[in-house]
């Protein structure tokens, strides 16, 4: 079978180089308009994420050093002068004590409440009012456990002389070194000290101890404290600012402080 060629004069159909031109510059047109929509759309997002999460993190950081502060020991809570960081004593443990067991000369005295728990290291506090004479950071009202560590105890034994004030409310507590929060504006961050024996002064320094990071990426972090009516109820204010690619997040959170000894 012969194969068919067009006559010439043979109308071809196709587009032009200017038709071509035509569509490529309105396609262009409108995938340009197309990925500003899409670009603004798709940066509100990636702010919005980054945001959420710095706002996440600052929280989790100020909800867990309220935790630990509501849980300090009464009349222990301070603060630094230039609000760079707070420090107080956390209570491991404690409960209630036989008044008339202290006129014994080996100072031991009986527990009323539930048994209490004693491990290596743990110190005994009565009647902490921070004042002179009964400062825990003076040594005034904190005396070491005597008792051999273990769990369940129903009578405690401390090494010593004997307490200058004791508990109306026949309260004590069981502690186990302080606890510092410090604003590290210099690297970023919000640093935790654990476990650090009880400063005897202040500011107290703790240079050279291992810290746990508890947020990072902080551009602003400062403490208040604030004395309550008769020292009975303060107040720590803690700022935290965290700042990430261009976001910011900002968090004041006021921390309870219960001062009853």
């Amino acid at each position: 079978m012969r194969p068919k060629f067009k006559t010439p004069g043979a109308t071809m159909r196709g587009f032009t180089l200017v038709e071509l031109v035509i569509v490529i510059t309105v396609t262009a047109i409108i995938g340009g308009i197309s990925s500003t929509f899409i670009r603004h759309s798709v940066m509100a997002y990636v702010n919005s994420e980054a945001y959420y999460q710095l706002a996440d993190r600052a929280d989790v950081a100020l909800r867990r050093m309220s935790r630990d502060v509501r849980n300090a020991l009464p009349n222990s809570v301070w603060v630094s002068a230039t609000g760079n960081y707070v420090e107080f004593v956390p209570i491991r443990a404690g409960g209630r004590y036989r008044q008339d067991d202290f006129g014994r000369p080996d100072n031991i005295f009986s527990v009323l409440s539930e048994p209490v728990p004693v491990t290596a290291g743990d110190q005994l506090v009565i009647y902490n009012l921070g004042i002179t004479g009964a400062d825990v950071y003076a040594g005034d009202s904190i005396r070491t456990i005597s008792s051999a560590p273990g769990s369940n105890l129903t009578q405690v034994q401390f090494a010593g002389a004997a307490y200058p004030l004791l508990s109306p409310a026949s309260r004590f507590y069981i502690v186990n070194g302080a606890v510092f929060y410090v604003c590290d504006l210099a690297n970023r961050r919000l640093l935790m000290y654990s476990n650090v024996a009880i400063p005897s002064a202040h500011p107290a320094n703790f240079n050279g101890l291992t810290a746990r990071v508890v947020a990072d990426d902080v551009t602003g972090c400062s403490f208040t404290y604030t004395e309550g009516v008769m020292q009975h109820s303060s107040v720590v204010t803690a700022q935290l600012e965290l700042s990430k690619n261009g976001g910011v997040v900002r968090l004041v959170n006021l921390i309870n402080v219960v001062n009853s000894p």
